[in-house]
């Protein structure tokens, strides 16, 4: 009998009829039709685009070849159908010994059947001895047992009685010690007992006076130990008050200079009193200059995973997909690995999918910033007279558009939901983009530019880089280390905070956390120019910080759609770590 029902791996595309998958592939819902099927929607679409028969989600496409071919194959799903083809062809062999056939109608076969009988009968005549077994044993006197179980009980009486007998011998004895040690220290304390500086001072006055002038000379003359006693007490108060003077706590720099003190001094401050989300004081401390215990305090987050790329992840994107998320790592010369994880994320490492070289021709590319959404992948490149140009690939590593050769220089490119968000370095300008769902539309929504917010000379903040989420937009300003976030659909600003990590750190890149809107901060420390340590710090809206991450050779962080934070590493190969 097949271990899969025909049901299971049949496709379901055409509602008229059910056959068994031949090549079947995979819809971005998750679904599984054969590829000849997706090829049959395709071409009685009129829009471009299939709905898929089971979820009704809408697939848009613009050329019908290049989308069938761009389905990812399910070779499990076809391994279980060629599995379920050899067992339907198999003979029908009997159930208990595997070997000899028998027909529909049947089990077992004729030697199995006979040796089953016979294992019935053997248990029917083995259930008759027990029973008969039980019958005598119910005609056993328990006088026997009645008699162990009274001498068990005067064998625990006598055990209890002499138990309390050394209960209360080992009570008395404990007294008499008691006795006997209050009387020792009532004993010791009238030899020592402390005194009274003033009191003694008053005693010894006036029968010093009386020596001097010859009065009761016999009576006054015990005055000596009393000024020695008064000698001693006095001695040791001075001790005890330098003893105390000792350990008052005095605060210096360093001697030297550790790896820890890098870190410099960490201030978190609001900078406008009408902040609608910190309520914090206007400068507390996070970490200062010593490396103390404000900085070691902050919760260390754990890594989950680590996992090996093709080539070493510059630019990090995450892309949910139903229940996994995909991972788009992205070199500076334009090497994709592709990996993906299950959401919520475990201790599992990703599963690799594959790589590809987006320009595989050119050997001069630079990529600046990278970014992925709905079917494609913005990659932003930089060439060495500094012109700035836009590709935009499929998620398969095709060129669909590009290149579009940009008037301005374009700090970093960012996507959300449904817009493509930009820093514009020339006018110091954030500005978006309408998503484009297909390829005929990239040209006109990219053209299009709706300008969020501007800044102007006279405010001194440079926007440098931003951050995301579903409702919000932060800014960082590299010069002021300053953090401005808005609220996306009223553009209002919400939240004006300041962070300093002394002279030697800086802010280099910011992250949103999804739903609860905190703050990621990685601090690079630069030394000849090249960051040598780096430092990510987790605040929640309360201005806290919450947790941290230390590492060296850091060089990119995108936060997943479960608060997971996702940095890539350049550890003489391209590593990819996981916390949370």
């Amino acid at each position: 009998m097949p271990l899969f029902t025909r049901e299971f791996v049949s496709c379901h595309a055409k509602p008229s009829e059910s056959h068994l998958y031949n090549d079947p592939v995979m819809l971005i819902c998750s679904h599984v039709f054969c590829r000849s099927c997706c090829l049959y929607l395709a071409e009685s679409s009129n829009d471009k685009s299939i709905m898929c028969p089971i979820c009704s989600t809408r697939i848009p496409f613009d050329n019908i070849n290049r989308f069938t071919n761009s389905l990812i194959s399910h070779g499990t799903l076809a391994t279980m159908v060629k599995q379920y083809l050899r067992e339907e062809h198999k003979p029908n062999l009997c159930y208990s010994c595997q070997n000899n056939c028998i027909d529909d109608n049947e089990k077992f076969c004729q030697k199995c059947e006979i040796q089953y009988e016979n294992l019935k009968r053997k248990i029917v005549e083995t259930m008759k001895t027990c029973e008969e077994l039980l019958e005598n044993q119910k005609k056993i006197s328990f006088d026997k047992i009645h008699e162990e179980i009274n001498q068990l009980y005067v064998t625990i009486d006598q055990r209890t009685l002499n138990f309390n007998e050394n209960i209360d011998k080992y009570q008395k004895e404990l007294e008499n010690v008691l006795i006997r040690q209050q009387k020792a220290n009532e004993n010791n304390a009238s030899k020592h007992q402390p005194i009274d500086i003033n009191t003694v001072s008053k005693l010894v006055e006036p029968r010093l006076n009386a020596l001097k002038n010859n009065n009761n000379i016999l009576e006054n003359i015990k005055v000596e130990k009393e000024i020695k006693r008064l000698n001693e007490e006095a001695d040791r108060q001075l001790r005890l008050l330098k003893h105390k003077a000792d350990i008052v706590p005095i605060l210096s720099p360093p001697k030297t200079k550790s790896s820890i003190n890098i870190l410099g001094e960490l201030r978190f401050k609001s900078m406008n009193s009408d902040s609608k989300i910190s309520d914090a004081s206007s400068d507390q401390s996070m970490i200062n200059s010593y490396g103390d215990t404000s900085f070691q305090s902050i919760p260390t987050k754990l890594p989950m995973w680590t996992v090996l790329v093709k080539a070493l992840p510059t630019h990090l994107c995450v892309y949910p997909l139903g229940k996994s998320t995909l991972i788009f790592s992205c070199s500076s010369d334009g090497i994709i690995s592709l990996l993906n994880y299950i959401s919520p994320v475990t201790y599992d490492s990703p599963r690799y999918i594959r790589s590809f070289n987006l320009f595989p021709e050119q050997t001069h590319v630079f990529v600046q910033s990278f970014t992925v959404f709905s079917r494609f992948m913005l990659v932003h490149t930089r060439e060495k007279d500094k012109i700035d140009y836009l590709f935009i690939f499929s998620h398969e590593g095709i060129l669909e558009y590009g290149p579009i050769q940009l008037s301005n220089p374009i700090g970093q490119y960012l996507a959300d939901e449904n817009r493509l968000w930009a820093i514009d370095t020339i006018t110091q300008t954030i500005f978006f983009h309408t998503q484009p769902l297909l390829t005929d539309e990239i040209s006109f929504k990219l053209s299009k530019r709706d300008n969020f917010i501007s800044f102007d000379d006279t405010s001194e903040f440079i926007p440098f880089r931003i951050a995301i989420n579903h409702q919000l937009l932060a800014i960082l300003s590299k010069d002021l280390q300053q953090v401005y976030i808005y609220n996306k659909m009223s553009r209002e600003r919400i939240f004006v905070s300041h962070f300093t990590a002394g002279n030697s750190m800086n802010i280099w890149d910011i992250g949103l956390f999804p739903r609860d809107h905190s703050l990621l901060l990685k601090f690079d420390w630069k030394s000849d120019g090249v960051i040598k340590h780096s430092l990510f710090i987790h605040f929640n809206t309360k201005n806290q910080s919450v947790g941290r991450i230390e590492g060296k050779h850091c060089l990119d962080v995108v936060i997943g759609p479960n608060k997971e934070i996702l940095i890539g590493f350049n550890l003489r190969t391209g590593i990819i770590r996981c916390y949370m």
